[in-house]
Parts: structure tokens; sequence; C-alpha cells
């Protein structure tokens, strides 16, 4: 699950807390918290890691508790924008900053854990407005080298279900397996896969759309319809959707597809869509109907989802702990009893030019479980609203519960 940006609804009575943080402490780091530690009622931000100089985090991995990355860009003093890019590295002592080990545009640049694979950078050179030469790099947990075996190229999909089970969707549109050993380019029985999640081994999902099968062409000329594929331990299968059709007079190119998936669960699973057209002519259709998609699967269908309750209503899951609990977009998370609350933010220390009175908004741009912990970290940017010269900080937090 990841990057997407439909809109999300129920998955009920299965939903757990979950946490992730987007800042850090300018020097040592923060403890690393252990799986089956006790939570306490309430959920709030804690900065593990400040930067002193104005800049952001883009992106951030980990592949172990003492093994931690992150993208991150400094802000030029002359215009404000993002300088070179560079990375950050928790070693489960201390963050340090290291060199990218390939040049790029920090804004375009992404990280992915990939198990017991590693961990895969991607950048562009070029400029944000025409960016070119595609760049890759893989860490083995010891140095950066050249991507040889892992999937090079862009993934647009990533779904980590143990260090030794990772399922990969390329650029390309195939699906690729990760057992420990080797990748495995995996046939599917839909030919288009958009998006991947899972909850375990015997239970991953990829979606997307179908242009064979039943509701294509015909009468309607239905292009496509959409797919949703689930992995039971040793096989991709079709599972059953309703197929969708445009009354009379039907536009040109019918589509239906989904295009993200988030699993919380075996019974509970959330997938969004969208049912539409390519081309539109005022006259001979002047009233066409695109519709969004909205399922829950509830372990033996897909049916008609209702909204997240409360404050958390139409909000996309962000990432999902290891409960099968979500965060959810703009530091709000859903209780498995359904509540809805939003997670408290600190403030910054009124140091480095930061007035006590400022105004300040925290934007995560990355929420990363930390494999074998109850921790989740968050890698962003904290925007200091006050007069004089625009400041922000990078920062990495960590929740608190």
């Amino acid at each position: 699950m990841r990057r997407s940006s439909a809109a999300a609804a129920v998955l009920a009575t299965v939903l757990a807390v979950v946490v992730a943080g987007c800042g850090a402490e300018k020097s040592g780091g923060g403890a690393r918290s252990e799986s089956g530690k006790p939570q306490a009622a309430g959920l709030s931000w804690a900065y593990e890691r400040i930067d002193d100089v104005d800049g952001e985090l883009i992106d951030g991995a980990a592949m172990a508790p003492d093994d931690i990355w992150a993208i991150g860009s400094d802000r030029a003093a002359t215009d404000g924008r993002l300088a070179r890019g560079h990375l950050l590295h928790f070693d489960g002592a201390k963050w340090t900053r290291e060199p990218m080990p390939v040049e790029g545009i920090p804004a375009l640049s992404r990280m992915e854990s990939l198990g017991s694979a590693g961990i895969w950078l991607s950048t562009v050179g070029g400029t944000a407005s025409a960016p070119k030469n595609p760049r890759y790099a893989l860490w083995d947990g010891t140095r950066w080298g050249p991507v040889r075996n892992a999937p090079a190229g862009p993934l647009t999909d990533v779904e980590v279900i143990a260090p030794d089970d990772v399922w990969v969707l390329r650029g390309d549109g195939k699906v690729t397996h990760w057992d420990g050993d080797r990748w495995t380019v995996t046939p599917m029985p839909a030919e288009k896969v958009a998006a991947l999640a899972g909850s375990a081994p015997d239970d991953v999902w990829a979606v997307g759309s179908r242009t064979t099968g039943p509701g294509v062409g015909g009468a309607g000329g239905q292009v496509s319809q959409p797919a949703a594929m689930r992995f039971d331990g040793e096989k991709w299968q079709l599972t059953k959707t309703a197929t969708m059709r445009f009354s009379a007079p039907v536009p040109p190119e019918p589509y239906a597809r989904f295009t993200t998936i988030d699993v919380a669960s075996r019974t509970h699973a959330l997938v969004t869509g969208e049912h539409s057209f390519k081309g539109y002519d005022a006259e001979e259709n002047p009233d066409p109907r695109p519709s969004s998609l909205t399922l829950r699967w509830d372990g033996s269908r897909w049916k008609e989802a209702e909204p997240f309750p409360g404050a958390c209503a139409y909000r996309r899951p962000v990432t999902r702990d290891g409960d099968g609990g979500f965060f959810m977009d703009g530091n709000w998370h859903l209780t498995a009893d359904g509540t809805c609350t939003k997670i408290r933010k600190p403030r910054l220390p009124g140091t480095g030019g930061v007035r006590p009175e400022s105004q300040q908004q925290l934007w995560l741009k990355r929420v990363v479980p930390v494999p074998g912990t109850d921790e989740v970290l968050g890698f962003g940017t904290v925007a200091v609203l006050q007069s004089g010269p625009p400041v922000s900080r990078a920062v990495v937090v960590t929740l608190k519960r």
C-alpha cells in the first residue's frame, strides 16, 4: 500500500492504532521501542531528530531498528529552493548525514524497503519540469551499490509481508516476488495491475483491470472491467466483482478499473476505483455520469462500503501497523473499536530562529513501521509561520503511546 489518492471507506471492527513520525533531534537518536510494549491511552508525535538548517525530508525506509534511511534536502539560502539532496542514516545509536549514492533531483527521489533484499533508491536527472536519466541504487545492509538483482526501474507499489516475502509492482506492470534468495516475475490473472497490499503470506491482493472476460466489449463497448486478485499462498486468482455498464447513450471508450487496495486482515480490505470513459462528445452524450467505486471485502465477497467514522470519513489509510490497523492521512488514526482521533503534535523548541509565538505545521511525507518493533517513524518537515524569512525544519518523529 503506497501513495494513492482515492477516497477511503470503512474497514469496520479490525482497525487498530498505528503511529508514525516525521522528525529527529539534531544529534543522537531515540531509543527503539520493543514489540509488545503496553500502549497508553492517547497518541502523540515526539521529535527524534530536528535539523538545524532549513530543509525537509522527502522519503524514508527502514531495513531494521538499527538500519534506517531517509532522503533529505537543505533549502538554498538564495532562492528558497531545495538544494542538492543527501541521505540521513540511523545506525541504532545516532543519526548521521551521508552523500546521495547517485545524484538527482531531491523532490523526485524515492526510497523503498525491499525486506532482506535491501533498500531501493531511485532518482532522476534534468529538472523538475523536465526529468530525465533515471538513476537507481541499492543498499544491501552494508553499502550502496548498483541495482543488479533487484527489479530495476520505477517501482509503482511495494508490499513487504516479511523480510523474505516481498511483492513489487514494477513500472512496466509486471509483478515480481522476492523469496529471500531471488526475484521471480509472477504471471497475473488480469492484464493491468495498479496496486498491491496484503496482511499475511496467504492473503496478498493485487487490483487493477482486465480487458477480457465477462462484461468486456459487447453492446456497451466496455473497454475494461475492475479486477481484484488474491494470492492464497500458492496461486493468484480473480475474485468476483460486479461488471460495470453505462446506460444509453454510452460515452466513447467506457472503462472501469480499481486503483487502490488497503488490507487490514483476511476479512477486511478496501478497494477504490472508477467507472469513466476516454472520450466525450457533448452533443451526442449530453449527460455522461462517471462514478467512483468503493468496495469492502468481508472475507467472502466484495460489497459497497460506508465512510470511516467521524473525522476519518473518506480519509485515506497511509500505512498499517503490525496489528492490522492504519494511520490515516492528516495525522489521524482509527482504533480497533472504530474511534477516529487526531494524533497530537509537538512544537519545535524556540531556538535557531524559531520564535515561541510562531504557528507551526507538521507535514509528513512518509510513515514507516520499523521492522521487529512496534515503533513507527515519520519523515517530513515542520513549516514555521512567522514574520520575516520563511523557516522550515527537516524532522523525524516517533510515536508515543
